[in-house]
């Protein structure tokens, strides 16, 4: 299996439709900011494609409120960058043998206090992957002009050059599944499942293609087929809370309460789950139909720790408030 990391970063904050109602430790490095900055906060953490966290990575932060800084990732692959004023900053992660990682965040009207989770899953670079040895030089070429297009969000054009890799070298399993994300970008769910598909057939052990696979159908709101798919991808890989919280999902959807439950405790228990702000949102849901409701409110309340902008934000508080009343 092509060492990528479980799954894109992308992943976490599925993109659906959401129900009724709705939806570390520091690293090391200059954690004291300049008075007169606020006490927003990124907080992150650094995984790597085997899955363990990636210790004594340097982050890099550009932003509009404070000065360039760096931080190295501790020995749980965790960082923090306190101290910033509500401005625009971007992350940005270049570890030798992988894949250059960057993320943007927006900080413009957010409250003082207010932390922004972030997590990154590295991927090791083409050149520096084993695996990649029979791939001829021509295919290899454009799928790194393919991954650099991806970096910079531009997935039309990235999905131009997975094709030509692809013609370059038909095998080619890891660019299939690499058009495949950048198709779910696109919202091309049809594109992506033949994509993930070809990947498969070529690597059926490919983990990733499995869950992009499980996704694309999940976006469709065919949830018996992607709880089907999330749970083949759960045999191969028992911890991964992305899957566990979908297949959760899934199973809320098609009214097993009981079975929800079950998966969305297994991603919030899983590494890296408890920061997935829709398993605590649908815990929230589930607890409420269960008449369970001071978990309801705990979940309810984390999810709005962890994105208290989010766009039903409201909604959610004035749900709190009612199970409150009782």
């Amino acid at each position: 299996m092509l060492t990528t990391p479980p799954v894109r970063t992308f992943f976490i904050g599925v993109a659906v439709c959401i129900c009724a109602g709705f939806m570390l430790a520091q690293g090391i490095g200059d954690r004291n900011r300049p008075l007169g900055l606020s006490n927003r906060r990124i907080t992150g953490k650094v995984v790597l494609p085997n899955g363990t966290p990636g210790k004594d990575i340097t982050v890099n932060l550009v932003g509009t409120e404070t000065p360039a800084s760096t931080v190295r990732t501790n020995t749980d692959g965790a960082f923090e960058f306190s101290g910033l004023g509500s401005g625009n900053y971007t992350i940005s992660i270049r570890a030798a043998g992988f894949r250059p990682e960057s993320e943007s965040i927006s900080m413009e009207g957010s409250a003082a206090g207010q932390s922004y989770p972030v997590v990154f899953y590295l991927k090791v670079a083409a050149s520096a992957n084993p695996l990649m040895k029979d791939v001829p030089k021509d295919a290899l070429s454009k799928y790194e002009k393919g991954m650099d297009k991806a970096t910079r969000d531009d997935w039309k054009g990235a999905i131009t050059d997975f094709d030509a890799a692809i013609l370059a070298y038909p095998n080619f399993a890891a660019a299939y599944y690499e058009k495949g994300a950048s198709q779910l970008k696109t919202n091309d769910w049809d594109g992506a499942l033949e994509s993930f598909v070809k990947a498969i057939q070529l690597k059926p052990d490919y983990l990733e293609a499995k869950y992009g696979y499980a996704y694309a159908e999940f976006q469709k709101k065919n949830y018996e087929v992607a709880a089907a798919a999330f749970n083949d991808v759960l045999q191969q890989k028992k911890d991964m809370a992305e899957a566990h919280m979908n297949l959760g999902i899934s199973l809320f959807y098609l009214k097993n309460v009981d079975g929800a439950e079950t998966e969305l405790k297994a991603a919030v228990g899983s590494p890296g789950g408890d920061k997935l702000p829709l398993a605590h949102l649908y815990l929230g849901q589930v607890y409420s139909q269960k008449k369970q409701t001071s978990d309801a409110i705990r979940e309810l309340e984390k999810y709005l720790e962890l994105l208290p902008k989010a766009p039903n934000a409201d909604r959610i508080r004035q749900a709190i408030d009612q199970l409150k009343k009782g």
